[in-house]
């Protein structure tokens, strides 16, 4: 856990927090009906194509990742943008999604990333520049302990080797069983397809996507995603990329291992997958 004091001072500085609705959940949750598989040991998938808020179609895709059993990590190739499926396909890795915000015309990381311990991009201002809604982070240490937290200044990552993996997205959705003030931005407001991670507790996260674009799945405002991690008991959460980004792949499956309906063909099938820099992997 990170309990140092500068931490807890930019955290207050920099997030502004309203007390989290219990009763809040999105409509319709209850009614979901799931469908539900044991990849490995402390591997699980959830599913279902559903009816939200009476009449809004959503084609929602969970891996629940028990991390006493399953050990969770960051992928990254900084010169070329590849598939989720293809990125994933070392043999150990059980299952993926994608991760942060990269340049899709030249490749790499628009944000802070250190992967296995190693920064492989140089840190520019015009490589690395801190928009509004990159005000979250996500770390990994070496023991694979994944903790959500707001944004801290690039130096400080540096200054904190003990996590092998960091990576700066955003918007942070919980923080502390809090929902967290969003920026009125076009990515919060506007409904898109999403991937979020979101901790349950010390030993059990879950990393979501939510399918959009199409007659057939609408996607979320970022409103909409924090409610829908809310209801799925997350206490900390924090929006990775979306949009025709949105992939969750598992190794196995039908249609090159791509469970959700990635939308960058425009159609709801499993076939339009985006090139991306770097992907969350699980073995």
């Amino acid at each position: 856990m990170i309990k140092t004091s500068s931490l807890k001072q930019y955290l207050v500085i920099t997030l502004i927090f309203f007390s989290l609705n219990l009763n809040g959940q999105i409509k319709g949750f209850n009614k979901i009906r799931w469908d539900r598989e044991k990849i490995a040991p402390g591997l699980v998938w959830k599913s279902s194509h559903t009816i939200l808020e009476d009449t809004v179609p959503q084609n929602i895709n969970i891996l629940i990742i028990n991390t006493n059993k399953r050990k969770i990590s960051l992928l990254y190739n900084p010169k070329q943008n590849i598939p989720v499926s293809k990125q994933a396909s070392d043999g150990n890795v059980l299952a993926a999604v994608n991760a942060g915000f990269f340049n899709i015309k030249e490749g790499g990381s628009v944000t802070y990333i250190r992967v296995n311990g190693m920064i492989v991009d140089s840190d520019t201002a015009q490589k690395w520049i801190r928009l509004n809604n990159m005000n979250g982070s996500l770390l990994i240490d070496y023991t694979g302990h994944l903790v959500i937290h707001g944004v801290m200044p690039n130096s400080w990552y540096d200054s904190h080797p003990e996590f092998r993996d960091a990576l700066i997205t955003g918007p942070l959705l919980l923080k502390d069983e809090k929902q967290v003030l969003l920026p009125e931005t076009s990515l919060v407001i506007t409904k898109h397809p999403r991937t979020s991670v979101g901790i349950i507790n010390n030993h059990k996260i879950l990393l979501l996507t939510l399918d959009g674009r199409t007659n057939q799945a609408t996607g979320m405002t970022l409103l909409q995603l924090t409610e829908l991690m809310i209801s799925l008991r997350c206490k900390d959460a924090v929006n990775l990329d979306g949009g025709g980004s949105t992939t969750m792949w598992i190794r196995g499956k039908p249609f090159n291992g791509v469970v959700n309906m990635p939308c960058d063909n425009k159609l709801f099938d499993h076939e339009g997958e985006r090139a991306v820099s770097d992907i969350l992997i699980i073995k």
